[in-house]
């Protein structure tokens, strides 16, 4: 299957369009990579959508009966009526709101079911339709669906289908990753910060393309990096670490994330020595890196109890000297991480240093 690559910040301004055209708006693209919860946080609020009036339904290895409903014969007519399913939203339970109507992994689908979601377009009566239920008239439909190519036994949709969305496969970028994982509480994790300055040094280990043949393997995707992060790792005994990451994203990105903070727990006890002046920042990049993402860590914990006071009462001017000393595009990114952790070096004299400014 060949469709346009959008990013997700893109996906956000193509949903506008698909609404004014009538079409409806198709994601394909990789497990894990975010097309289903998009349709929530990105494309429902670009089409002016509450979140509530999200419906998603995933029919993906059931039959006909299970879209339309069970048939009830009417004795009195002589005729039969088919109870809506509770998931539909039906005219008679959204009436004229905004709704979008997630047909989740739709290339998956019984060919039944997709058949009798083609009315969906071509209502009858002006009302979009799935068998003989009307929906609400302001029902605007998303498809979501993985493709043979990303590792799964999906169908290539059918022409009927393709002639009624505006297709795209979902790209997304770490950046937008990075940004969405801060906001999330996640910038404290050293797999954060490996994907943060690591990720692209020859290999994307953050969103790679599916293995072919496709064996099944572990396989690194935002959704996987996602609970990597949220994996206490001062918990943990490293080979349990080390495993845990393997068996989340792969053997080539675990490892390669583990080494990471291999790097950065080689330095927690060369940091107070740092802090203190006796030894040098170190000049190799990769070491300044894993020696200031321990330094926010600490500092961190020390200013746990009230973070304000300590930026005011110079308790972590060590931490701001550090940074100020590092090289430009590691001193950014450890003031951005130190802010997304909760330290307020905004309110630092020498913040602008810190910045770059």
């Amino acid at each position: 299957m060949k469709a346009p690559s959008a990013t997700i910040a893109k996906i956000a301004k193509l949903a506008i369009v698909a609404k004014a055209t009538r079409r409806w708006l198709a994601v394909y693209g990789k497990g894990g990579t975010g097309k289903t919860s998009i349709a929530k946080t990105i494309v429902a609020p670009a089409m002016g959508i509450a979140l509530e009036d999200v419906w998603v339904r995933n029919l993906s290895g059931s039959q006909p009966a299970d879209a339309i409903g069970y048939g009830i014969p009417d004795h009195a007519t002589r005729d039969m009526w088919f109870a809506a399913p509770e998931n539909l939203p039906t005219q008679e339970r959204v009436g004229d709101k905004h709704i979008l109507f997630v047909l989740d992994e739709f290339p998956e689908w019984d060919v039944g079911i997709q058949s009798l979601c083609r009315s969906l377009f071509q209502p009858d009566g002006g009302c979009p339709m799935i068998g003989t239920h009307k929906l609400g008239k302001n029902v605007q439909i998303m498809i979501t669906g993985n493709r043979r190519s990303d590792g799964t036994r999906s169908a290539v949709p059918a022409a009927p289908v393709v002639e009624r969305t505006m297709a795209f496969i979902l790209e997304p970028t770490l950046d937008e990753w990075l940004e969405w994982a801060a906001a999330a509480g996640l910038a404290g994790s050293p797999v954060y910060a490996f994907l943060r300055f690591r990720n692209g040094e020859g290999v994307d280990h953050f969103n790679p393309d599916i293995p072919s043949p496709w064996d099944g393997s572990p396989h690194a995707c935002p959704r996987q990096w996602e609970a990597a992060c949220r994996i206490d790792h001062d918990e943990v005994d490293a080979d349990i670490y080390s495993l845990a990451l393997r068996g989340l994203v792969g053997e080539a990105s675990g490892s390669a994330a583990y080494a990471f903070t291999q790097l950065v727990a080689a330095f927690l006890p060369k940091l107070a020595a740092i802090r203190a002046g006796t030894e040098p920042l170190p000049s190799d990049p990769s070491e300044q890196h894993a020696l200031l993402h321990a330094a926010v860590r600490v500092a961190r914990k020390e200013s746990a109890a009230d973070p304000e006071v300590a930026v005011a009462s110079g308790a972590l001017d060590w931490l701001a000297r550090l940074i100020v000393s590092a090289s430009g595009e590691i001193r950014a990114w450890a003031y951005t991480s130190a802010t997304r952790n909760g330290i307020p070096l905004d309110q630092h004299p020498q913040r602008s240093a810190m910045q770059g400014i």
